[in-house]
């Protein structure tokens, strides 16, 4: 069948599903300094295309700008001895694609707040120990982590979590972590609460708030607004 007849078979949505990624997978392309603009060319034929309605032009210009953009990452490759071997560029690249500078932040994040929680779990800083911080710190690398493979999962790139500012989180998280200690405690002191019990409690609400982080800070953000 040729791809006009395989263009017969997509639908509308699923297009305009394939010209979204396309775009992010250009914007990756473009900010790893590879040359898409042949790619680029052709990805606004097939928008132009879409936008009239005319799903197998749509279709083949889609085909096409992947085709060139497929070109243009072969063309930021090195030669080393005959061998076509990834450059710098091209590395970029697929670290910011597929979120793998997310992935390992979100690895390192992990381990640096397991090895503290190991080391300094008892330590106090006025009256709070310092594992609620971390173990927000955990639940926030653990979410990052999370995103990423959803991301990837869903879209087949990472649409949410390559962007800097998500290394601020595990961070953020510390001080949610932190007052959430304060608010369980007193409300564990006010029901008498076993200690052992409310300790667990408090660890997995800590653990939760760090993997709640985007979440509240939508929500605090919203209501800043609101204020």
């Amino acid at each position: 069948m040729d791809s006009k007849g395989n263009a017969d078979l997509v639908s509308a949505p699923e297009l305009r599903c394939d010209l979204q990624r396309l775009n992010r997978t250009l914007q990756a392309a473009h900010r790893s300094s590879i040359d898409v603009r042949n790619s680029y060319d052709f990805y606004v034929l097939a928008y132009k295309e879409y936008n009239k309605g005319n799903v197998p032009d749509t279709y083949l210009y889609c085909d096409r700008a992947k085709y060139e953009l497929t070109n243009a990452v072969n063309e930021a490759k090195m030669n080393f001895k005959g061998w076509r071997v990834h450059s710098l560029r091209t590395i970029s690249f697929f670290f910011r694609l597929y979120g793998l500078y997310a992935i390992i932040f979100g690895i390192i994040s992990a381990l640096v707040f397991g090895e503290l929680t190991y080391w300094y779990s008892d330590t106090q800083v006025l009256g709070v120990p310092l594992w609620a911080p971390f173990f927000a710190g955990l639940g926030s690398s653990a979410q990052v982590l999370t995103g990423v493979i959803d991301d990837l999962r869903k879209e087949g790139l990472v649409v949410r979590y390559k962007r800097f500012w998500y290394m601020a989180v595990p961070l953020l998280s510390t001080i949610f972590g932190y007052v959430v200690y304060l608010l369980f405690i007193g409300w564990f002191s006010a029901f008498s609460v076993g200690s052992q019990g409310s300790t667990f409690t408090t660890m997995f609400v800590c653990f939760l708030t760090g993997f709640l982080t985007n979440w509240l800070i939508n929500k605090l953000s919203n209501l800043s607004r609101d204020l």
